[in-house]
Parts: C-alpha cells; structure tokens; sequence
C-alpha cells in the first residue's frame, strides 16, 4: 500500500466529485470579472502576501479567480470563444484524470498544487523582503501577486493526461491531429524556455512557479501509480491479479484485450489502448475510444 493509499484509507470522505466543473465555473466567473472590471482583481482579489499578513485572508482563496491562460481586461469575441474552447479542453482532460485517479487523487492532487503555489508565495515574500530591506513590504506584495496564478497548475493537467494517454490525439486548430505525447514535448520545451528566461532575468519566482508545476505531477505520479512514466491508468491490486490471469488464460494467438462496447481487440487496432473502469462494476474492459463515454454499469 502506497503513500496515497493510505493517505485515502484515513481520509475516505476527501475529495470533490467533478471538481473540474467548479474550477471552470470558478475561471468563468474571474473571466466575467476581469472583463468588467479590470482592476479588481488586483486590488481586492490577488494574492497579495502583506495584505493577507495585515488581515485580508480571502485572498488565499479569491486568488483563484485570475481566468488561466489569459490576462485581466476587456475580451472581444475571439477572446471568449477561445476562453470557452480552452476551458472545454480543460474540463475534459481533468474528468479524465478523475475518472483514472478517482475523486480522491484527483483532488488532492489540485489542491496540493494550490497549496503548492500559496507556500511559495509566502516563502518568496518573506525572503525577499528580508534580502531586500530597502523595498518596501507593501510594493513587494504587489510585485509578486503579478506572478501568482494557477496556469501552471492547470497545464499540468494536460502533462499528466499526455503520460498517461501518450497516443490519445487532439485536433489542432480543429483540423491537424498531434498525438498527447508530442504536445507534451512542446508544452515541456516551453516550460524549459521559461526557466531559461527566468534565469537569465533573475525572475526565480517564475521559475519555481514552473518547475514545482512538473514537480507536483511527478510526485503524483511517483506516490499514487508507483512508477512515473508508465503507460496505463493506475490500477488495484484486484485488477492486476485479473490481468495476469486474463495473459495466462489466453490461448496461443488469441486476444487479451477486448472492448465491452465495440469488440475491437489489439489486433484489430494495434494503437488502442485499453482499461478497465473503476466506476462499473464487474470485469469491463474499455478502449480508449470508449472509456469515457460508455455507460457505467451497475448490478
């Protein structure tokens, strides 16, 4: 039993089911917001460490309102079509993660990287300020709260999608079909420029920003599957031991996968992958077609 596992067993009752659709209604409302009334956010909203430290505490959670992948101001209509689009994205790829995961590990891999993001703020205030004694402590809370907002958190949703659906394809610009794992390669060439570039300008924030993002996904990955990396949903012990006696029961050039919804096998579409779904009840087995539209079964 791993760290997550047991960390599931005391805590049976955390976690949110459909979290991903508070966090899009969450970005909708800071989007709405920031569209009419630009200046609020930073004035009243962002996580600004002094003024948390001098009473105004919501800002630990109203920080959350900044809309991921776009800035505060007014949003013309492309702007909200791509909002709507990136959010979609967005919703999918993190129900996706919890249908693999379940509520638990999701959850507490969102949260964790929230409040990943509030103790480095803090840790950053607190040493600047106190290598820095000529600035002062209301100037280096609004110099940081430029820099805090959940993007990094929310992109590496799609990095934990794309290592565990490495061949799962999205349409760029609605047409071209790019594979999740080449699109990681990019995001992860991206990410790198970032550090580079935070570097280069002495903006470390930016670049702990980034790198505990990557950091929050492989510890995920490393404590709640064993192994980071490696191809498949996570899956229980029960459904390991079904697994090995699935492989020992097959008949010399038969199949070992096969779908519940369209009986396609690994020899029928050699790239398929398969899981089974920790929602239905019973031995279903799903491609990756399948597996997050079918109808969960229950006796």
């Amino acid at each position: 039993m791993n760290f997550i596992d047991r960390l599931e067993k005391r805590f049976p009752r955390f976690g949110i089911p459909d979290l991903m659709r508070y966090v899009i209604i969450v970005n909708a409302i800071g989007f709405v917001l920031n569209m009419l009334a630009p200046n609020l956010y930073y004035r009243y909203l962002a996580l600004d460490m002094y003024e948390v430290l001098h009473g105004q505490v919501w800002r630990l959670v109203t920080f959350v309102l900044y809309p991921s992948g776009f800035g505060v101001g007014s949003a013309s209509f492309m702007t909200v079509f791509l909002f709507a689009l990136w959010m979609y994205v967005y919703y999918s790829i993190g129900t996706s993660l919890e249908r693999i995961w379940g509520t638990f590990r999701f959850t507490l891999f969102y949260f964790g990287g929230i409040l990943f993001v509030i103790l480095v703020t803090l840790a950053a205030y607190l040493i600047m300020l106190g290598a820095m004694p000529g600035i002062l402590p209301q100037e280096l809370g609004m110099v940081l709260e430029l820099g805090v907002t959940l993007e990094h958190l929310n992109d590496s949703l799609f990095l934990a999608f794309a290592l565990m659906f490495p061949n799962a394809q999205f349409l760029i610009y609605f047409v071209v079909p790019v594979k999740a794992k080449w699109l990681a390669v990019v995001w992860l060439v991206l990410d790198g420029y970032y550090v580079v570039q935070g570097i280069m300008n002495g903006n470390y924030f930016t670049v702990v920003m980034v790198l505990g993002a990557l950091l929050n996904v492989a510890l995920f990955l490393i404590f709640a599957r064993g192994k980071p990396g490696v191809q498949g949903a996570y899956r229980q012990k029960k459904r390991r031991v079904q697994y090995k006696k699935k492989v020992q029961d097959a008949a010399p050039g038969g199949t070992i996968h096969r779908c519940a919804i369209c009986g396609r096998t690994e020899k029928d579409a050699p790239d398929l992958e398969f899981r089974y779904c920790s929602k239905c009840e019973g031995n279903y087995e799903y491609c990756s077609d399948h597996l997050f539209t079918h109808e969960h079964v229950h006796h």
